[in-house]
Formats: structure tokens, sequence, C-alpha cells
């Protein structure tokens, strides 16, 4: 089977680089090492309904266009799942170490763009690691794609069909995925995930902005076209994001951390105080944290403001089970000038409630749409213009809210990294599990080789802001602190001695 490939996903295939690679990872981590056979035979029976991930890509003979996807008459499952060990002790360090150098590895243009890894020794337990590459899907997607081979029980039967016979064609999106034969019934795995993707879906959608407003409105008002006109002069006119040590010539060598999960619960108390989403506290201390590693470093953060590319899901409700890329790129500039932890947090509230009703989606994903058609130097040239305008690639997404089992074991944890465009070399995901939140950091180990210390900044904000709350202190009184501040924000705020409801 050949299909052509979208504009958008040809652009991110486009992108690949050896400093840079367009690849998507995560893990699942165990307790207890799943049952190998069982582990094959659960993505064969379940990750291959989706026919992207048996199909390679076959370039034109003229080398000009799109190319296509084509099925792999040569696919063997075990070419993509690879079963190896951690050194001793094999600890979290050692793990980062692994994930690390996984991540610097290109994957096989030869074969269906995606690998994972089956690494073990990690304590008593182990980690399956997935790579999969940006042109196959976007994050969105594959989260649903990857949950959907997940069960809600520990006593899920073993996967027991025909691995994969011709599809089945079902409505929306189900293309793609056939019936699986299982004991309980394909429909009620199908009925689990859809619903699950409806619930990702919705808090996705209230994570950064609101794309689909902006979709709407660009169909029916006259006026928003100049909104249009003024996001794309905002983009061009912006600068060059000023030097500083997260910045600088990329190597291949990448190194990785993330946090002790943190209890979603907390992160929500700390919003109510202040009246901040969930998605406005983690930014907060994310800027935070950055502010302390650059001070570490001795960078000058006195007018400093952080441009990050932040990914926005524009998928409308029901399609998240379609592959492809169909999210945009925001540009939110960090306040890593200010040092007290509720102004910042309030700094970053205000800049996130401003961007989330502006075009700036919209435009970005036809901007991405229209550098699919172009010729691969002239779509890298726009892509690394526009990379130079940032420091970072933040992206927060919104997990199952339940404990999950993979082949008959308990998922205790999951954690993923996108990639970076152009000279991009620090990319920063936050994922919520079970009640929990976990934050990791990818980087060129050139720039940041002590990713470890940017997350202890983190905790230590995250902390300080946890405690405040809990001393039962409120922040609402106006204060004039200085005029650079002020002429941000009209309003600043003080502490003030009060009793928590």
């Amino acid at each position: 089977m050949t299909e052509p490939m979208s504009n958008v996903d040809n652009f991110w295939l486009c992108m690949d680089e050896p400093t840079n690679l367009m690849i998507i990872s995560g893990f699942m981590e165990f307790e207890k090492v799943p049952d190998f056979a069982r582990l094959c035979a659960t993505v064969e029976h379940r990750l291959l309904r989706f026919r992207r991930f048996r199909q390679r890509v076959k370039k034109s003979v003229s080398g000009m266009g799109t190319p296509d996807w084509k099925t792999d008459p040569h696919f063997d499952i075990r070419s993509h799942i690879h079963r190896i060990a951690l050194p001793a002790p094999g600890d979290q360090a050692a793990l980062q170490n692994m994930v690390g150098d996984l991540m610097a590895m290109p994957l096989d243009r030869t074969k269906p763009l995606w690998q994972a890894h089956v690494i073990e020794n990690y304590g008593e337990g182990c980690v399956v690691f997935f790579r999969i590459h940006h042109c196959i899907a976007d994050g969105i997607a594959l989260i649903h794609v990857l949950l959907s081979m997940t069960d809600t029980e520990s006593d899920a039967p073993w996967p027991e069909s025909a691995p994969h016979t011709e599809e089945k064609k079902a409505a929306s999106f189900l293309s793609g995925l056939p019936l699986v034969s299982l004991a309980k019934g394909a429909w009620e795995i199908i009925g689990k995930t859809r619903e699950m993707g409806r619930t990702l879906t919705r808090e996705a959608m209230e994570t950064v902005s609101n794309p689909f407003r902006a979709i709407e409105t660009a169909r029916t008002g006259a006026g928003f076209a100049v909104d249009i006109a003024g996001v794309l002069a905002k983009m061009a006119i912006m600068p060059p994001h000023p030097a500083n040590s997260f910045r600088g010539n990329l190597g291949v060598r990448k190194c990785v951390a993330w946090t002790k999960p943190i209890s979603l619960g907390n992160v929500k108390t700390v919003g109510r105080v202040v009246e901040a989403t969930l998605n406005d506290v983690l930014i907060a201390t994310v800027t935070g944290a950055l502010r302390r590693y650059l001070k570490k470093r001795n960078d000058n953060v006195n007018e400093l403001d952080l441009q990050v590319a932040v990914p926005v899901n524009i998928r409308k409700p029901g399609t998240e089970f379609e592959l492809g890329n169909k999210f945009s790129l925001i540009w939110l500039a960090l306040p890593v000038h200010l040092e007290e932890p509720v102004l910042r947090l309030r700094e970053v509230k205000r800049r996130m409630d401003h961007i989330k009703h502006a075009p700036d989606a919209f435009v970005g994903f036809s901007l991405l749409n229209a550098l699919g058609i172009s010729p691969a130097k002239l779509a890298k040239k726009a892509a690394n213009f526009f990379a130079d305008k940032s420091t970072a690639v933040l992206t927060n997404v919104p997990g199952p809210r339940q404990p999950l089992y993979f082949a008959g074991e308990e998922i205790r944890n999951m954690m993923f990294w996108v990639p970076r465009t152009g000279r991009v070399g620090l990319g920063i995901s936050i994922f919520s599990y079970d009640g929990r939140i976990t934050v990791g950091l990818a980087a060129d180990m050139g720039l940041i080789p002590d990713p470890e210390s940017i997350l202890e900044g983190f905790e230590e904000d995250f902390n300080y802001l946890l405690e405040l709350v809990k001393s039962g202190k409120v922040f609402t009184e106006p204060l004039v602190i200085n005029d650079r501040y002020m002429e941000a924000n009209e309003t600043e705020y003080v502490v003030r001695d009060d009793v928590m409801t």
C-alpha cells in the first residue's frame, strides 16, 4: 500500500540533522520486568494496527515533491524491538546516560521509522523506551497511540489475534485500526482508549491556547486577517534571542534528566490560591529553575525574557487517533528577570491569558504547512530563522489520571521528550500520570552537561511556593516595586498574613 505524505509531515522529515534528530522519545517505567514474548505480542497486535508503523518512507524517483508512505515488504517486528540491559549499578544516572546515547542515534530510513528498547537491570524493574519519528505523528497523537496498547486491569488477556490482516475501514479515528480479537472484545478496548482520548484532548485544549476559536474566527471574520498579518509581522521582526548558556553550537551527544514525580494535588493547591492554572504554576516554576541555572553560569538575567517555542494541539475532538502532525507552535516569553516566585507566577499567568485568545496558533500551523511544500533547503533555512528566536522548546501534555498496565505489568511512571529544531539545544517536557507530574529535560551535552541541576532548581522553587501557600499567606495587595515591572503588568502583589480557606 502506498499513500502520499502530507506537507507538514514532510517538513518534519526534512528537518532531521545529526545534531538535532526529529524523533519523539518516551518511556514507560515498571517495577517488574514484563514477559518479553507478551510485550512483543502486545506491540505487534496493537501498535501495528496503525499501518504507519509498517510503512517506510519512499522518495520519488525524481527527488522532487513530497515522498510517499509504502508498506515495508520485509517488515519484521524484531527489527524494531530491542532487549538491552543497564550497566551496574542500574540506577537513574545509568538510565539517563543510556537514554541520552539512544537519543543521538538516527533511525534506519530503509525501515519504518520507529524503535522500542526494553532496558532491563533498572533496579528490580525495567524501562520500555520508544523512539518514533516526528513525520509519523505529533506528540498528542503518539500519546494516544501508545496508550491504545495499554490496559486498565492487570489481568487483561494475552493478545491472540492474527498480527495484521487486511485493514477494515472504520469511522473517524479507526481508519487503520482493524478489529482485535481479544477475550474482552475489541470494542471495549477501543471504547476505553476513545474515552481516554476525549479526556486528554479536553485537557490539552486548555493547556496553552484555544486554537479552535482562532480557526473558526479565521473562517468567518474579515478582521481576523489583520490579526494574522500582525502575528506574521511580529514573528518576522522578532530579534534573534540573546546569547546565553543555553545557546551555542550543537554537538551529536545528548543528555537527559527528569524529576521525581510530584503530587498533582500540590500543584492544584498552589494554583487555587493565586487563581492560576496548573500550566501557569508549572511554567512559572520552570522559569525560576532556568533563572537559577543561568545565574549559576554567571549569565545576566536582570533584563532577560527567555523566549521558548510551545507546541499547541489543534486537533478537533474525536480525531486524536489520526496520525500525522496537527499542531502549531507559539512563542512564549518567560520572565526570567523576575526573582520573586509569586510575582513571576502572576506574570506568567498574565502572559498565558493573553495568548489563549490570540491567533498565533492558527498562524503557526499555516506557516508549518507552507514550509512543508517548500524545497528542503528553503524549509530548513526558514525553520532555522524562527528557531533562532527561541532558546528552548517547552511542552506540557496531560496523561492518564488512573494507573495503566502494559503487557500485564503496571506502569509506574511515564515520561517523554520532543525534538528541537534548528540550533535549539534544550527541550522541556511536562507530563502528568496517575495523579503525579514529572518534568523532564533533554539537552545538548556540550551546552548543558548537567540538566539535573536545572531540575533541582525546579523542585526548590516549587517547594518554596507550596510552603508559602501552606503557611497561610495570600497575595492580593497591589504594590509598586519597580517601573519596569509596572510597565509589563499594572498590578503587583505583596505577601499578606491571612487565614487560608
